[in-house]
Order: C-alpha cells, then structure tokens, then sequence
C-alpha cells in the first residue's frame, strides 16, 4: 500500500488546491497543466522507485487520485 498523502501533498502544491476529491477528474478540472503531469510522472518515478512506459502516461492513469494510486499499486506489485 502506497502512502497516498505523499501524493496529495504533490498534487496540492502543484495544483495550489488542498483537498482535491480523489475521484475528480485533474485535467477536466483544469488542475493540471502539460507541465504539471510532466513534473507529476518525474514525482512518481521517483517517490515510488518507478519507471512509466509511454502505455502507462495516460489520462486514465493520471486523471484523478484514485487512479493514480492504483496504477502505482499495479506496477509496485509487478516490479
């Protein structure tokens, strides 16, 4: 299990939003810019000792919290 406030906390500062419901949607939100996901994957890689495939950057993946963790959960338990 992943430590989700670590990523909410990344988010909020990426975002300046605190307490973004974890079902919304980022980049239909506008929370998110080109930018932000770029520097939101280089989080993840690095706070999750992860390497994303071009097949895993998706808005699926990255669009809301809850994906997110469950995308980090899969590819935790495949590394």
């Amino acid at each position: 299990m992943i430590n989700v406030t670590e990523l909410e906390n990344y988010i909020s500062q990426l975002t300046n939003e605190i307490g973004i419901d974890h079902s919304v949607n980022l980049f239909e939100g506008g929370f998110l810019s080109s930018l932000d996901v770029l520097d939101l994957i280089n989080f993840i890689e690095m706070k999750f000792d992860l390497k994303l495939s071009e097949d895993e950057m998706t808005i699926e993946n990255l669009g809301t919290i809850n994906n997110m963790v469950g995308m980090i959960e899969r590819l935790k338990v495949i590394k």
